[in-house]
C-alpha cells in the first residue's frame, strides 16, 4: 500500500466519515487520539487537543496537495517512507485532525522480553543507537554497517526532498522514524506538523542547534540539515554522545574520509551559509553504498532499483506523407501515482490513410519485465491546481489540457518506411510444388485440383478390370 496515492479518503472530509476502529494512543504529544479507521485498514486517524489555528490550517493544506506537483521518483520516496497527512478532518469549521497511512507490517516486529514473546511492536529508529548484541537480545537482527547505511540514505533522501520543497520537520529524533531491521527501510511519522519555510519551535533533549540557541528563532531547512547531521552519526556508530567525537569511529567504519568530512562542516559550522547542503550528504552516502544517483529535483532515492534503460518520449501517429492532419504535440510529463489520465488530443485522424493513435508515450522507466501502458501520460497539474476527485490520488489539470509552463519533453518520431512485397511465382511447377506441400501439412486441396486426381483414379481402376476379365477367361478356355 503506498502512503499517499492510495488513500480512499478525499482531501477533506468531516469527522463522521471516519468512524473509529482500533485505539492506536491516546494523550500522545500533541494528539489526543490516534485509531485505525473502521472498515479501512491501514488508515489512521490523528485527532488533536485543540483545533488548528490559521497558520497550520494554510500548511496543512499546502502539504495534502503537495505531492501532485512533485516528481514521479519524489512521489515514489513519499509513498514509501513517509506517513504523509492525505485528508483534513473538520468538525464544523474547526480543523481537528488528519488521516496518514499506517507503517507497513515490515517497520513491527515482536521483540522477547522475560516473560516471553511480546505483540509486534513499532521498531523507532532507536534501535540502532543500542549496541548489535543488545538487538540481538530482544529477537532483532544485529544491525551491520550495511543496513545502518541504507537506514541514513533513506533518512538523508528525505531531508533532500523536505529541502528542495521547503518543508520544515524540526523534530528529528530517534522516536520519530521507524526502522525495517530486514531491509534498513525508514518510515518517518507525525508528518502532519511540519511547516512551510518554517515552523513552530519544537525541539527534542540532546539535539540542540548551536546556530539556533534560543526560541527567538524559528527552525527552518537550516536547522533540520544540523540535526540530520546529528542522526546519521548516531546511526552509523551506535554512539549517542558529542556527534562530533564520533567522527573518528564513523570515518574507521565507512574508510571513506569524504562524509566524515561534510559531517564535521555540518556540525562545527559558525554560519548557516556554510554547512553542506543534505543532498551532498546524500551523495557521499550513496557514493559508499554504490547506488549512485543524482540527488537533484527529478531523481532521488525514491527512483526504483535497477532504473530502466529507456528514459524518453516516443510520439505515435500517421506516418510523414500519409495525409493525416498532424496532431498537436500534447505536452507531459512523469505522471503522480493514480491520478485521472487528462483528455488527449484526438485531431490527425483525417483520411483513410490517417493512423487512429496520436500523441506521445511516456516510455520512462519501462522494460521488457513491465510493458508500457497502452495510453499516452496525461499532462500534469500546475503548482497551483486543486486535486478534484475520491482521494489525493486524483487530480484535475488546470484550463483541461494541460497550459502550464511545462516543457514538452522530446519525442522521437519513428522511422518513415514501406514494407516490400514478396516476390509473385510464375512457374507452374513451383505452384503445383506448393499446392503438394499443403496437401502434405493436412491441409484440404482446392476442388480445382481434385478432379484430375479422381478421373486417373477412376480410369485406372476400370484398366485393371478389364485386365482381370481377360484373365479369367484365358483362365477358364484353358481348363
Amino acid at each position: 500500500m503506498r502512503s499517499w496515492s492510495d488513500s480512499p479518503f478525499p482531501s477533506r472530509e468531516e469527522l463522521s466519515g471516519v468512524p473509529e476502529g482500533k485505539s492506536i494512543s491516546q494523550d500522545n504529544g500533541e494528539s489526543r487520539l490516534v485509531y485505525e479507521i473502521k472498515d479501512n485498514p491501514g488508515w489512521l486517524a490523528k485527532l488533536y487537543k485543540r483545533p488548528a489555528d490559521a497558520g497550520r490550517i494554510s500548511d496543512l493544506q499546502r502539504l495534502v496537495y503537495l505531492p501532485t506537483v512533485m516528481s514521479q521518483a519524489d512521489q515514489d520516496l513519499v509513498d514509501r517512507c513517509l506517513a504523509w497527512p492525505t485528508t483534513r478532518l473538520y468538525d464544523g469549521s474547526d480543523l481537528v485532525g488528519v488521516v496518514m497511512a499506517k507503517a507497513p507490517d515490515g517497520f513491527y516486529a515482536p521483540l522477547k522480553a522475560l516473560s516471553g514473546w511480546q505483540d509486534p511492536a513499532p521498531l523507532p529508529l532507536d534501535w540502532l543507537m543500542k549496541p548489535a548484541d543488545k538487538c540481538a537480545q530482544v529477537g532483532l537482527r544485529r544491525p551491520d554497517l550495511d543496513l545502518r547505511l541504507r537506514a541514513v540514505e533513506e533518512l538523508l533522501a528525505v531531508g533532500d526532498l523536505f529541502a528542495r520543497h521547503d518543508i520544515v520537520y524540526g523534530d528529528w529524533s530517534y522516536r520519530n522514524a521507524l526502522w525495517n531491521q530486514h531491509t534498513g527501510e525508514v518510515f518517518v511519522i507525525d508528518m502532519d506538523s511540519c511547516g512551510i519555510g518554517s515552523r513552530e519551535w519544537v525541539e527534542s533533549p540532546g539535539w540542540a542547534d548551536p546556530l539556533f540557541p534560543d526560541r527567538s528563532r524559528r527552525p527552518t531547512v537550516a536547522s533540520d540539515s544540523y540535526k540530520l547531521a546529528v542522526l546519521t552519526v548516531r546511526c552509523l556508530t551506535a554512539q549517542r554522545q558529542d556527534p562530533v567525537d564520533a567522527l573518528h569511529a564513523l570515518e574507521r567504519s565507512t574508510r571513506d574520509a569524504s562524509l566524515g568530512g561534510l559531517l564535521r562542516r555540518t556540525l562545527t559550522a559558525t554560519r548557516l551559509e556554510d554547512r553542506p547542503k543534505c543532498a551532498e550528504l546524500l551523495e557521499a552516502v550513496r557514493r559508499i553504498r554504490g547506488t549512485t544517483a543524482s540527488a537533484g529535483p527529478s531523481a532521488t532515492s525514491g527512483s526504483r532499483a535497477g532504473a530502466d534503460n529507456v528514459t524518453t518520449w516516443v510520439k505515435v501517429g500517421p506516418r510523414a506523407g500519409a495525409g493525416a492532419a498532424r496532431p498537436a504535440e500534447a505536452t507531459a510529463s512523469a505522471r503522480p501515482s493514480g491520478t485521472t489520465r487528462a483528455a488527449s488530443d484526438a485531431s490527425g485522424t483525417e483520411g483513410a490513410a490517417a493512423s487512429n493513435v496520436t500523441g506521445s508515450v511516456n516510455l520512462r522507466n519501462r522494460s521488457a519485465a513491465r510493458p508500457p501502458a497502452s495510453a499516452p501520460e496525461p499532462s500534469p497539474s500546475s503548482a497551483g491546481s486543486v486535486r478534484s476527485g475520491p482521494g489525493p490520488g486524483s487530480a484535475s489539470a488546470a484550463g483541461g489540457s494541460g497550459t502550464g509552463a511545462t516543457p514538452t519533453p522530446g519525442s522521437v518520431p519513428p522511422t518513415s518506411h514501406t514494407p516490400r512485397p514478396a516476390a509473385r511465382s510464375t512457374s507452374r511447377s513451383a505452384a503445383r510444388r506448393a499446392a503438394m506441400a499443403r496437401g502434405s501439412s493436412g491441409r484440404t486441396a482446392p476442388a480445382a485440383a481434385r478432379r484430375p486426381r479422381r478421373h486417373a483414379v477412376t480410369v485406372m481402376l476400370f484398366c485393371a478390370l478389364i485386365a482381370a476379365l481377360c484373365v479369367a477367361r484365358y483362365v477358364l478356355g484353358w481348363i
